[in-house]
């Protein structure tokens, strides 16, 4: 546990302010909703939730400030969940937003440098730190510079057909495909090189095998410096969690150049979905009753079925190295796959290089290998406006030419 920092001013201003959070005026139950809401919900036991509001103000932050950083939400000191949730609630008067601001980042109660930074632009705070981070803790630093796509040349269909592919579907979903975007999520990473420098994105195709772009591992000798980081993905708050790393396997390397069908199979050193693996009794759940139990696979399954004009394509990526996004509407294949390579639209961007496409079952289709704008400049204003300037049409690799490449290498189940 760690030791006391806050000075006994702040701490007293801390109280006062946290004991005006609306639910602290409010019974026991809206006190637990706080806390649970905050992630700290094992605070609750033990803790006299009917106190008057200054009282548990104070025993809160004299529980929270020695406890340090939290197991389940790595990024948070318990005490800065407590004030970064009081931050944002929409009725927070702004001096105290602009205190509870003030020590979150005065004690680096959150570890995410750039959350910070933002804080202290909006709030207009200079105020130095008054105690460090462990570095261990921080997201990458280092700034994004992913791997450089391989040219195509998209054959567009004229404005009329693209019209109908954007506009041919409404954004109701149902919520087992969210689950689905979640679960599939897990088994895709951010490839770095070095560490902290993101280069492309990865995916598990069996418990320690990756599959991502040739063109982002040209060769084996990349790998003796490389990782890549699962879960790095940003909160509904924009805290950015550092994830978790694991190396590669320096002597463990199959691949194609990018001219042919662009991919590199490789191994990392560890099982990284290993404490979330499905038992038998889990064999047959969907998506949304395997969230629930916190139950995965350990990798994504590859799919040779044919791809076909207008099936739509989901994309788990980290385009331009970022936190890991989604793309899940108006995503469209333009044209039947050929040999080995099929077109479709949409949001990819320089770091999505190694991303799975995968259909709406979830299984991977291809391997996004480039991307472009589109439509040309001399498209019409009209198709220019619906397409708001830029839409991606986008290259991939289906599955379907690499797997007679890699099968022998792949779970059997």
């Amino acid at each position: 546990m760690a030791e006391q920092f806050l000075s006994t001013n702040d701490r007293i201003k801390l109280a006062k302010t946290l004991e005006g959070v609306y639910e602290m005026q409010l019974g026991p139950a809206a006190r637990f909703g706080l806390l649970d809401k905050a992630g700290l919900r094992r605070f609750a036991p033990g803790t006299d939730l009917a106190a008057a509001p200054n009282v548990l103000a104070g025993v809160l932050i004299s529980k929270l400030e020695p406890y340090g950083m939290l197991p389940n939400q790595p990024n948070y000191h318990a005490l800065g969940a407590l004030v970064n949730y009081a931050l944002i609630q929409p009725d927070t008067p702004q001096d105290d937003a602009r205190f509870l601001a003030e020590m979150l980042v005065k004690y680096q109660l959150i570890a995410d440098s750039d959350y910070l930074d933002g804080l202290r632009q909006q709030y207009g705070l200079d105020v130095p730190p008054a105690r460090p981070v462990d570095p261990a803790l921080l997201p990458p630093t280092e700034p994004p510079s992913p791997a450089p796509e391989p040219d195509f040349d998209p054959v567009a269909g004229d404005q009329e057909e693209l019209e109908r592919i954007v506009n041919s579907e409404d954004n109701f979903l149902d919520i087992d495909m969210l689950a689905g975007a979640i679960y599939s999520a897990q088994a895709v990473g951010r490839i770095e090189l070095p560490r902290g420098r993101a280069l492309g994105t990865g995916f598990l195709v069996g418990p320690d095998l990756i599959l991502t772009n040739y063109h982002v591992f040209k060769s084996k000798d990349m790998l003796q410096s490389a990782v890549i980081r699962f879960d790095y993905h940003a909160n509904a708050d924009g805290v950015v969690t550092q994830g978790r790393v694991y190396e590669f396997v320096p002597d463990f390397y199959v691949g194609s150049p990018d001219t042919e069908l662009d991919f590199a199979l490789v191994k990392v050193k560890g099982d990284p979905l290993a404490e979330r693996r499905m038992g038998p009794e889990d064999e047959g759940l969907d998506y949304l009753e395997l969230l629930r139990r916190g139950r995965h696979r350990g990798y994504l399954l590859l799919s040779p079925a044919l791809i076909v004009e207008h099936e739509r394509v989901n994309i788990v990526q980290h385009p331009n190295g970022n936190p890991q996004k989604v793309v899940l509407t108006q995503n469209y294949v333009l044209s039947n796959m050929s040999a080995d390579r099929v077109h479709y639209l949409a949001d990819t961007l320089p770091g999505s290089s190694g991303s799975p496409v995968l259909n709406n079952h979830w299984e991977v289709i291809a391997l996004h290998h480039s991307g472009g704008a589109h439509p040309p400049l001399k498209a019409s204003n009209d198709l220019q406006k619906l397409l708001k300037g830029v839409y991606k049409f986008n290259e991939g690799i289906p599955m379907r030419a690499i797997l007679p490449q890699v099968e022998r290498y792949l779970p059997r189940k």
